[in-house]
């Protein structure tokens, strides 16, 4: 660890931290983990290959994409049976934009979450 690290860990012993869970009747729709699991599908065009990533089972991987596209307004996920060249899975445009759309607002709830350690600081000084 570097001295600079070391002399902000000094200087800001507490610490707020929170993540950004998006919930519908009190049960979770979108939280970092299922962001990165649809990013991945996204990525590898398969839920197989984005749950080993994730090092989440298929079976897991599956019943939470159910879950959001059961909860969300339209499907985010859509897959395509198996075949000649296979199956696979993508994140419809509707999904695309509930990503960017978490992804904006947790780059403010960040943000907020900075000021508001700022704040902390200041209280736990004296």
């Amino acid at each position: 660890m570097s001295k600079e690290k070391k002399k902000e860990i000094m200087h800001r012993p507490f610490s707020i931290v929170n993540t950004l869970d998006i919930e519908k009747n009190h049960a979770v729709f979108l939280n970092p983990r299922r962001i990165e699991l649809l990013k991945l599908i996204q990525k590898h065009g398969s839920i197989l290959a984005a749950s080993k990533a994730l090092k989440m089972s298929y079976q897991q991987a599956w019943t939470v994409i159910r879950d959001i596209n059961s909860t969300a307004a339209l499907p985010v996920v859509s897959r395509q049976r198996g075949g000649a060249g296979g199956g696979g899975a993508e994140i419809t445009d509707y999904g695309c934009r509930l990503i960017e759309r978490y992804d904006l607002l947790r780059e403010r709830f960040r943000r907020y979450l900075n000021d508001l350690d700022d704040d902390l600081q200041n209280l736990c000084s004296f």
